[in-house]
């Protein structure tokens, strides 16, 4: 009996030893598998970051390739050295092929198209003997942001570059599309019956552009009220016309004359500028649902 009751007992400690086994190798397999899902993640996560900052890196390596600010490197990418080293003020353009900086200050300064309707009348473009001055050489020279300021201002006043601004301002300004439509009216012949900024703000039919509403009011024949339209649509100046309404207003000597009312659209942009983009990164759709308040992000 004796003997019985100390196998048992023996038997119920082995059990015992065989759970609490199981009970560790339990407990270890799953802290095991937490930490092991945990830094799954945790790799996962930032693999995300590291492949977002390269490209982030790509993207400013392509910046300054296209911009022209720096001298091309052979693998399009730039050392902490290249960037110490890169001097801008002392790059020639003719020697950026493919940049922005060359296609302003070499191809579009030098378009014939352009240069067809250029204002040659500006006295700054000319030295004493009447030759005119080829200011992108003095761009390239000047050494200070007020010094090349200066010149690019007179390369946009004495080149084809002028011809951009004129047909696409970058402000709105009232006075000087009134001043082009007057223009457009003293080449057709006559005065304009009315012509005024339309005080409505009115959304751009074009992405990207914003618009100046004007109305026009002319009572001319219809040989210099066709003329009128034509010439408007050989401005470099684009209008667009939104609206119009044509009436007999009788005949004067011998001409049928036209009462012209229209609503029409020049357009401008606003100006241009390079800007940085911030992108947050997150763990998981857990943590981006929790936006700003998450801590799990990383901004690159």
């Amino acid at each position: 009996m004796a003997e019985a009751v100390g196998k048992r007992i023996k038997i119920t400690k082995i059990q015992q030893q065989m759970l609490l086994a199981a009970l560790g190798t339990s407990l270890i397999f799953g802290v095991s598998l937490v930490f092991s899902i945990f830094f799954i993640k945790y790799i996962v996560f930032n693999t995300k970051v590291i492949d977002a900052k390269d490209r982030s890196i790509s993207n400013y390596y392509t910046a300054i390739t296209n911009a022209g600010v720096c001298k091309k490197t052979a693998n399009g990418k730039y050392s902490d050295k290249d960037l110490k080293e890169c001097d801008p003020p002392s790059l020639e353009a003719t020697d950026m092929p493919g940049t922005l900086r060359y296609n302003i200050l070499v191809g579009a300064t030098n378009d014939n198209n352009l240069e067809s309707v250029a204002r040659d009348s500006q006295k700054i473009c000319y030295d004493d003997n009447g030759s005119k001055i080829d200011f992108i050489e003095s761009y390239e020279d000047a050494k200070t942001d007020e010094e090349k300021a200066a010149e690019l201002y007179k390369i946009r006043m004495c080149s084809s570059l002028r011809v951009i601004p004129d047909a696409l301002p970058s402000q709105k300004n009232d006075a000087a599309l009134l001043s082009s439509i007057n223009k457009i009216f003293l080449l057709t012949g006559f005065d304009p019956e009315a012509l005024a900024p339309s005080k409505t703000s009115e959304p751009s039919p074009v992405t990207g552009l914003n618009v100046i509403p004007v109305s026009i009011s002319v009572k001319e024949d219809v040989t210099r009220t066709t003329k009128l339209l034509q010439n408007m649509e050989k401005s470099i100046r684009s209008f667009s016309i939104q609206s119009a309404k044509i009436t007999w207003s009788g005949v004067e000597n011998g001409q049928p004359k036209l009462d012209l009312s229209a609503q029409a659209y020049a357009f401008f942009t606003d100006k241009i500028t390079a800007s940085e983009s911030t992108q947050t990164l997150y763990a998981s759709k857990e943590a981006k649902a929790g936006g700003k308040n998450n801590t799990s992000g990383e901004k690159k």
